[in-house]
């Protein structure tokens, strides 16, 4: 009732859900970004090429977050 009071019939209209927060934040997911763009050092990450749980193991190794790999894919 009170949301017809004040938006009238498209006050009856559920609106999209937020969702849950994001885990990463813009610098976290920036800094993601860029090291998947210059590919992994052998030397210093120990792959050749990078897979969903090396780039999960090396975000919970740089900012402390334990990420799954389905999320990590997305």
């Amino acid at each position: 009732m009170l949301r017809f009071n004040a938006r009238g019939p498209d006050g009856l209209l559920d609106g999209k859900a937020p969702g849950h927060r994001s885990r990463l934040s813009d610098a976290q997911r920036q800094a993601l970004v860029d090291i998947v763009e210059q590919g992994p050092i052998p030397a210093i990450h120990g792959v050749v090429r990078w897979r969903l749980i090396d780039l999960a193991q090396w975000l919970h190794d740089e900012f402390g977050v334990s990420l799954d790999e389905t999320i990590v894919s997305r």
